[in-house]
C-alpha cells in the first residue's frame, strides 16, 4: 500500500526532515516501509508543449509530423499516429529526448521514416497511469516540466508492506497514517473541517435488514455533471495505484485512501424506492463494475432498492446502478459491515477490491459520518450547480461502545524492563489518541480507547504496553538474559527411538517417506474392515476417513515410482487411528521390486529388522502369524515378538492388494508404542570377548511338523552355558525316508568358554544335554539314530 509524502503532510508538517528519516521512523515505530518511490524522475523531461502546425508524414498516412513550442526547451518537431486525434493550439505532455517514462520507454531523438523526430506525445498510459486518454494543460504551464505543473508528480511515496497492517485498519488511510507521524515526532495533527449540514431536509429510506451492517449513511446530491477530475486529483490516485475514472467517483476513492472508508456512488435515477441492507436470495446475480456476472449466496450481504440488488455490500457495486456522464443525481453510500462475511464473500466469488481489503480488517463505524459530510462539502465544490436534497440518513443500529482500560504503570515497566515515567506513560497514550485518567485514590490509570483502535486491536493492558513501547522505540528496550528458570522440556522417549531409527533405516539405504494419515472410501475395502474413523469436514471424498495402518497410502503410491525405477526401499513413520479413538505411532519399512523371489525378500527384511533390534540391545522372535491382516500373504507372514509381546508383524503383501503384477513387496509394520517398553527398560549389560577359540559342531534332527525352529534354538541355549550361537543351515522333507508329518532340520552350533579352551569331554557333555533336552521337550530325535532305529 503507497502512501503520499505531500498528502499526509497536509494532515501533519513534518518539517525538515528527508523522506529517508521519515520511512526509517515509520519502520522503527510503525509497520514496515519496503521502498520510497520518488515520483519527479519520471517525470521531469516531460514538458507541456503546444502544438503549432501538423503535417502528414510523406512516407505514411498514418504518421503526422508536428511542430511543438515547449517554452524555454523552443521549437520540437515530433511525429505522433492517429491513437487521439491532436488539435492545434492545444497544450500536450511531451517527452524530450533523454526522458524514462513510469511505463519504462527511453525517449531518444531519431528518425522515423527519414523525417527527424525530437521527443514522443505521451498517453496517460505511457505517463504510468491507467487511464485511457489523452491530458491537456494550459497556457500557464507552457513550457514548464509536469513535475512542477502537478505536485503530485513531485512528491515521494511511502510502499509499506501490507503485511504490517493487517492489525491495523486506522493506518488504511493518510490521516490515520500521519496521526502515527504526529505521535512519533510530537507535531500536531491537522483533523478534518466538517461543515454542519441543513437538517430540515428530508432524509432518504434506508431499511437495514440484517445485524451484519453496523452502519449505513446516505445523501442524495441533484444536478451534479460528470466529468473527468483535475489533473491533480488524478494523478493523485493513479500515484497510488487507483484508476482515476470521473469526478464524482474519484471523490469516493480520495476518502477510501485519505480517511480509509470504503464509499460507492449511485446513479440516484436508476434506484427504486428505498435503500435495502439484506441478505442475498437464492438465485439472485450481479452484473459488477469489473463486467463480470457473479452469482450471490445467500450468506452474502447485498445493498439493494426495492426491485434489484445494486451491489455486492463491502466489495463492488453494480455496473447497473453505476455512474456514467450521463448521469444528473447521485446517491452517495457510507457504511460499515462485519468483517467476516465480507471476507467469506470476497474470497468466495475470487474477488477483491480496495474497498474489500479494509472492510475485512474491522474498520471504525465512526468515520461513516465524517467520509460522507467531506464528499458532499467536495462535490458541491466540484459541480456549483449541485444541490444536495437530503439530509444524511445515518442509520446506525450498533454504535460502537465504549472500551476502557484499567492499567498499571508499574506493568509497563515490569513488561518492558525500561524505566518509564507515570507522565511519559500518559502523554505517550494521548498523543495517539488514547484518553487517560487516573480514579482518586488508586494508583492505576483507567485508559479510553478511541473507536479507530478497538476494532479487534486493543484490548488488555498488555494492548497498551505494546503501544508505549513501540512509540518510545523497540530499540530502547535493553537486550538482557531472562532471569526467571529456564526448565528444560520433558525428555520425549518415543521420539528419540524415533529418530534413532531414521538413523539407522536411513544408514541402510532407505528413503523416508511422509504420507497423508487420511484415507478415502476404497480403504475399508483394501483392509476389509469398516471401522475407520471418519472425519466431518475431509477436503474431498479421497480424505473422509483417517488411515488404519501405514501400508495402504504406501502401496497406493508406489506403482508410478517402481515403474519407473524398478526397486523400492522406502520406511514411514506415522501415527494411526483406531475406531475406538486410540492414536498409535507405527513404523513401516517397506520393499518392493519387480521380478525376484519372495521368499528370499522376506528372509533380507528379516534380517534388516534384525540388526534395527541389535542396534537398539533387543532380540526379537518369529513366529507363525496369529491373526493374519487382509493385506499380508497368508503363507508368508509373521508376528514380531520381543519380551514376549507382539509388537507387529513381518509379511508379503497379498497378490490381491499389490496394483503392480509382476512385482513382489515386502514390508514390516511394527508399533512403537509396544517397542518403546522393550528399548527403556532394556538393561544393556556387556561382557569382554573371550580370548579362547571357538569349537564348532552340527546337529541334525527329525521333528514333527508343527515343531517351530525358535522353540529348538531357546531349549538349546537354554541346555548349555557355552553354546555362543545356533543357526538353521538346511530343511529337509522326504516321507520315503523320514515319514510323513516329519521334517529334518540341521544346525550349525558353535561352543566357546570365556575363560578356557574347551575339551573334547565337555562339548560331548554339551551336545548329550542338547539332543536329550530336545527329545524330553519336543520330541526331537537325531538323524542317525532316528535312521538306525528305521532300519
Amino acid at each position: 500500500m503507497k502512501f503520499s509524502l505531500n498528502w499526509l503532510q497536509k494532515f501533519v508538517d513534518t518539517g525538515n526532515l528527508t523522506p529517508q528519516q521519515i520511512g526509517d521512523s515509520l519502520t522503527k515505530h510503525t509497520c514496515e516501509v519496503e521502498e520510497i518511490i520518488f515520483t519527479s524522475k519520471n517525470f521531469e523531461r516531460v514538458f507541456a508543449g503546444k502544438l503549432l502546425s501538423v503535417e502528414t508524414h510523406p512516407k505514411s498516412d498514418k504518421l503526422h509530423v508536428g511542430q511543438f513550442d515547449c517554452g524555454e526547451k523552443g521549437k520540437k518537431q515530433i511525429i505522433f499516429g492517429e491513437v487521439f486525434i491532436l488539435e492545434i493550439g492545444k497544450i500536450y505532455p511531451v517527452a524530450l529526448d533523454g526522458a524514462t517514462l513510469a511505463s519504462g520507454i527511453n525517449i531518444n531523438n531519431s528518425e522515423i521514416k527519414g523525417i527527424k523526430s525530437e521527443g514522443m506525445v505521451c498517453t496517460c498510459p505511457e505517463l504510468g497511469m491507467k487511464q485511457e486518454r489523452l491530458m491537456n494543460f494550459t497556457e500557464k504551464d507552457l513550457g514548464k516540466s509536469l513535475n512542477k505543473i502537478v505536485p503530485e508528480w513531485n512528491d515521494a511515496l511511502f510502499d509499506i508492506d501490507n503485511k504490517s497492517l493487517t492489525h491495523r485498519p486506522d493506518l488504511m488511510g493518510h490521516h490515520g497514517m500521519a496521526r502515527e507521524l504526529s505521535a512519533i515526532f510530537q507535531k500536531p495533527l491537522h483533523a478534518f473541517s466538517l461543515e454542519v449540514l441543513d437538517n430540515k431536509l428530508p432524509s432518504y429510506p434506508v431499511d437495514i435488514q440484517t445485524s451484519l451492517c453496523r452502519r449505513f449513511c446516505t445523501a442524495k446530491i441533484e444536478n451534479v455533471v460528470v466529468h473527468p477530475s483535475e489533473i491533480r486529483t488524478q494523478a493523485r490516485l493513479e500515484n497510488l495505484g487507483i484508476r482515476a475514472i470521473s469526478n464524482l467517483v474519484d471523490i469516493t476513492n480520495i476518502f477510501l485512501t485519505g480517511l480509509g472508508q470504503p464509499m460507492h456512488v449511485f446513479d440516484a435515477d436508476k434506484v427504486t424506492g428505498s435503500i435495502i441492507v439484506r441478505l442475498a436470495k437464492e438465485g439472485e446475480k450481479l452484473i459488477a463494475l469489473d463486467g463480470e456476472e457473479y452469482e450471490l449466496d445467500i450468506n452474502d450481504i447485498v445493498i439493494a432498492d426495492e426491485q434489484k440488488v445494486l451491489s455486492i455490500a463491502g466489495i463492488m457495486g453494480g455496473l447497473e446502478s453505476s455512474v456514467t456522464n450521463e448521469t444528473k443525481n447521485i446517491l452517495f453510500e457510507s457504511a460499515n459491515f462485519d468483517a467476516a462475511p465480507i471476507r467469506r464473500t470476497s474470497a468466495r466469488l475470487g474477488l477483491r477490491s480496495e474497498s474489500s481489503s479494509r472492510y475485512e480488517k474491522s474498520l471504525d463505524p465512526e468515520q461513516c459520518y465524517n467520509a460522507l459530510i467531506s464528499s458532499i462539502e467536495q462535490t458541491l465544490k466540484i459541480c456549483p450547480q449541485a444541490k444536495l436534497t437530503t439530509t444524511i440518513t445515518d442509520n446506525y443500529p450498533q454504535p460502537t461502545p465504549e472500551k476502557l482500560i484499567d492499567i498499571e504503570p508499574s506493568l509497563v515497566r515490569k513488561l518492558s524492563g525500561i524505566e518509564i515515567t507515570d507522565e511519559e506513560i500518559t502523554s505517550s497514550l494521548e498523543s495517539l489518541g488514547f484518553q487517560v485518567w487516573n480514579e482518586e485514590g488508586k494508583t492505576n490509570l483507567v485508559v479510553q480507547v478511541p473507536t479507530w483502535r478497538a476494532t479487534k486491536d486493543v484490548d488488555i493492558a498488555e494492548d497498551l504496553v505494546e503501544e508505549i513501547v513501540r512509540l518510545r522505540g523497540f530499540d530502547s528496550v535493553p537486550s538482557k538474559l531472562p532471569t526467571l528458570p529456564v526448565t528444560p522440556p520433558r525428555r520425549n522417549k518415543l521420539r528419540e527411538i524415533e529418530w534413532k531409527l531414521r538413523d539407522e533405516l536411513a544408514s541402510a539405504g532407505r528413503n523416508e517417506i511422509y504420507l497423508t494419515s487420511f484415507v478415502g472410501p476404497s480403504d475399508p475395502e483394501w483392509t476389509e474392515k469398516n471401522d475407520h474413523v471418519s472425519v466431518q469436514n475431509g477436503a474431498n471424498e479421497e480424505y473422509e476417513m483417517l488411515r488404519k495402518t501405514l501400508a495402504s497410502n504406501a502401496v497406493r503410491g508406489m506403482e508410478s515410482e517402481l515403474r519407473s525405477r524398478g526397486k523400492l526401499d522406502l520406511f514411514e513413520i506415522g501415527t494411526v487411528f483406531s475406531a475406538i479413538g486410540d492414536e498409535r505411532r507405527h513404523l513401516l519399512i517397506f520393499s518392493a521390486e519387480m521380478g525376484g523371489n519372495a521368499v528370499d525378500k522376506f528372509y533380507s527384511m528379516k534380517t534388516e529388522l534384525n540388526k534395527i533390534f541389535r542396534a537398539f540391545s533387543i532380540q526379537a522372535e518369529y513366529q507363525e502369524t496369529k491373526e493374519t491382516v487382509a493385506w499380508a500373504h497368508p503363507a508368508q507372514s509373521a508376528d514380531i515378538i520381543i519380551d514376549g509381546k507382539v509388537i507387529g508383524h513381518i509379511a508379503v503383501l497379498h497378490p490381491s492388494k499389490n496394483p503392480v503384477k509382476g512385482s513382489i513387496v515386502v514390508y514390516a509394520e511394527l508399533d512403537l508404542r509396544q517397542l518403546e517398553p522393550a528399548i527403556t527398560t532394556k538393561e544393556i549389560k556387556h561382557r569382554e570377548i573371550s580370548a579362547y577359540p571357538t569349537v564348532r559342531r552340527d546337529l541334525s534332527l527329525v521333528v514333527k511338523d508343527e515343531i517351530k525352529q525358535a522353540d529348538i534354538i531357546s531349549l538349546a541355549k537354554k541346555s548349555s552355558d557355552n553354546l555362543v550361537s545356533i543357526e538353521l543351515f538346511d530343511v529337509y522333507i522326504d516321507e520315503n525316508k523320514i515319514g510323513k508329518g516329519h521334517k529334518n532340520l540341521a544346525f550349525h552350533l558353535a561352543f566357546q568358554s570365556p575363560d578356557h579352551t574347551l575339551t573334547d569331554t565337555e562339548i560331548e557333555t554339551a551336545m548329550t544335554s542338547i539332543s536329550t533336552t530336545l527329545e524330553k521337550e519336543l520330541g526331537a530325535k537325531l538323524r542317525l539314530a532316528f535312521d538306525q532305529k528305521k532300519s
